[in-house]
């Protein structure tokens, strides 16, 4: 009995010790988690501060080359000088403003991939200590599954990082752009007072600005849930997709596809995220000026699909380690295990990247 009251002592000891390395491990986490997330908002601030501004100077410089006298439409007339200064000005805050995003896009990656560590340790915590203080008692069927707990954590913390993607889509797209019209209107409001006979032809540059911003929104819901999955297929969403991306950004996309494929509805909207995933990622990171996506699928056998690019690629092995971000990589093998796929991504510095995503058959077949 003694020797029983030692062994149980020492299994205490155990886990108190286990609690508390980890209980301080996670409080440095949630401390650094705490100051990303105050410098992701400061910047988030500042760059909306510096879009306005950006943008009423821009009305201004418009204001002035579209007039054969210096306007006094919105702060008062403007110098030759003051105009060269304020193009100049205009220029550096540009790329500040891209510099600015990029480093918030940045900061937001590391962000979510900290709280999704910081998870991690507390479910691999939790399920360490179960495994050393299970009820007898109480049947294994009954004791909750700190495996499926972890799972759900990271799938919370997945729709929390994508809805703050679509905050940002939506405040860079449709929000910028009403604001943007509302500054033009008032903009032809004073313009009808003065100058009267320049009004049409500003309307229709809001007109046109107002199309273009129509074209965002509908791009940007067909991205959050494409109705032509459904109605027309996945090969004809992948295709009409390719095809809105070369004419947004310019970058030529060749896709390759069977004409029938064998999937599950599940299976057709992760294929669909995978490749629209992948695609964003080439523009954002890969300087890439070639991408190749190929779908193939034999009889009865599983669906492999490539998307290759010719970008800078970068060192794949980083990322297995988790020493870079990488929470859209993340993303997309998560998304592959829900239907019991497989990704697979090579790259190298200088030699672009592929990612392999390998779908098995539907199990209803």
């Amino acid at each position: 009995m003694p020797t029983e009251g030692l062994q149980q002592a020492n299994v205490q000891q155990v886990r108190r010790d286990v609690e508390g390395a980890i209980s301080e491990a996670v409080k440095r986490l949630r401390v650094i988690e705490a100051t990303a997330q105050q410098r992701l908002r400061q910047g988030t601030t500042e760059r909306q501060h510096l879009e306005a501004f950006l943008d009423e100077m821009q009305y201004r410089l418009n204001a002035f080359a579209n007039s054969p006298e210096p306007p006094s439409i919105i702060t008062g007339p403007l110098t030759e000088n003051q105009l060269l200064a304020m193009q100049g000005q205009q220029d550096a805050l540009i790329k500040h403003q891209a510099d600015l995003g990029q480093i918030n896009n940045e900061l937001e990656q590391l962000t979510n991939r900290l709280a999704w560590i910081i998870h991690q340790i507390e479910g691999a915590c939790e399920w360490v200590l179960s495994e050393t203080d299970r009820d007898a008692a109480q049947p294994k069927e009954d004791q909750p599954n700190s495996g499926d707990q972890v799972m759900w954590a990271q799938i919370a913390l997945g729709q929390e990082a994508e809805r703050a993607r679509l905050a940002r889509e939506i405040h860079d797209g449709p929000a910028q752009a009403l604001a943007n019209t509302v500054m033009r209107l008032q903009f032809v409001e004073q313009m009808v007072k003065q100058r009267p006979d320049e009004v049409e032809g500003e309307l229709g540059k809001l007109r046109t600005a107002i199309q273009d911003s129509l074209k965002d929104v509908r791009r940007f819901i067909f991205n959050l849930r494409p109705a032509s999955l459904t109605d027309a297929g996945l090969i004809a969403t992948i295709k009409y997709y390719a095809q809105e991306y070369v004419d947004q950004f310019n970058i030529p996309v060749e896709v390759n596809v069977p004409e029938t494929l064998n999937l599950s509805s599940n299976q057709e909207l992760v294929v669909f995220r995978v490749i629209q995933e992948a695609l964003q990622n080439i523009h954002k990171h890969a300087d890439a000026d070639q991408v190749v996506v190929n779908l193939q699928q034999r009889p009865r056998g599983p669906l492999i699909v490539t998307i290759a690019d010719n970008g800078k690629g970068f060192d794949s092995k980083l990322v297995r380690q988790g020493r870079t971000a990488s929470s859209g990589l993340v993303s997309m093998r998560e998304r592959a295990a829900t239907v019991g796929g497989t990704l697979k991504v090579e790259s190298r510095n200088g030699t672009g990247t592929t990612i392999t995503l390998t779908l098995p058959m539907p199990k209803f077949q």
